[in-house]
């Protein structure tokens, strides 16, 4: 299967039941109304008591959520300049329609005309701030999706622009050339990742495949330290893994020392790249395939 390359395809992929009588039911009804009556009595003391236990929760919630923006708002009316961009960029996703109803809210209540004005400046200030940072984000998307783009179509066939998927070795060696000279930060990752899961959601299974062995050559270049047996098989392309083992293995690396030196790497990726960050997640995978990779080996020599 093939691709066509082009910078426009790239960027787009990027109610309870009551029982009814019977006759013989009907025919007493003085000895059945008041169960009747219990059961329907029971049923909507569990109804009621059901509405008030979630009104309650939500009311719980409610005053939660305005504390926490309270909390925040305090602490912004506080804060220097610097402290408040701070705070806005670590707490962006809260500005949303409801914090800014709040603000307004607090400024309304306010005993004072100086806290009305704190109030209202904080506004201000924030919303400069958001857009300013909106801009930013937009401008570094665009930025990285064009670079990505450059790195993408390097795995393409030079003369013809289209990709052999599955990717062949040389198309898998320029890749890896590519990002070995690319910068490949967090804003690029972001992008190799939305541009994967626009790919998945319209069924380009092929782009997928492209864009994660460009994850697998960022993670190779980024672990491979050239130290101990087990960069041979770190900074090599998956598909020569099995190979890469057979050669380590036959040099005298047991399982043992891959296992006690996988697991310093992990560690390393754990405690020394940013938690949650899209480079701690590609590493880890990474190295989580790695020793997928070589358990299976390991186990099958030992067989």
């Amino acid at each position: 299967a093939t691709l066509r390359l082009s910078t426009t395809d790239m960027s787009a992929a990027l109610c309870p039941t009551l029982a009814v009588l019977t006759t013989e039911h009907r025919a007493k009804p003085s000895a059945r109304r008041p169960a009747r009556a219990s059961a329907v009595s029971r049923t909507f003391r569990r109804s009621r008591d059901a509405v008030i236990s979630r009104a309650k929760d939500a009311t719980d919630e409610a005053l939660t959520e305005v504390a926490n923006m309270d909390s925040l708002i305090d602490l912004m009316v506080a804060a220097d300049e610097d402290a408040l961009v701070k705070l806005v960029a670590e707490n962006v996703l809260s500005f949303d329609q409801k914090m800014w109803i709040r603000i307004a809210a607090r400024s309304d209540a306010a005993d004072s005309q100086e806290s009305k004005d704190k109030l209202m400046a904080l506004a201000g200030r924030c919303m400069k701030l958001i857009e300013t940072m909106v801009e930013t984000t937009e401008s570094t998307i665009q930025e990285s999706s064009v670079a990505l783009e450059t790195i993408v179509a390097t795995a393409a066939d030079p003369e013809t622009g289209e990709f052999d998927v599955p990717l062949k070795a040389e198309s898998i060696a320029r890749l890896r050339k590519a990002v070995d000279d690319a910068v490949v930060d967090e804003r690029m990752l972001n992008t190799v990742y939305a541009w994967i899961r626009k790919s998945d959601e319209d069924k380009l299974d092929g782009m997928v495949h492209i864009l994660q062995h460009l994850l697998q050559c960022y993670a190779a270049r980024e672990l491979d330290n050239g130290e101990t047996p087990l960069d041979v098989v770190i900074g090599a392309a998956a598909s020569e893994w099995p190979a890469k083992f057979e050669e380590i293995i036959e040099g005298g690396f047991g399982e043992e020392a891959f296992t006690r030196d996988l697991q310093k790497r992990m560690e390393g990726v754990v405690l020394n790249l940013p938690n949650g960050s899209y480079a701690q997640r590609v590493q880890a995978e990474y190295l989580k395939e790695v020793e997928d990779r070589g358990k299976e080996l390991y186990s099958a020599k030992a067989a």
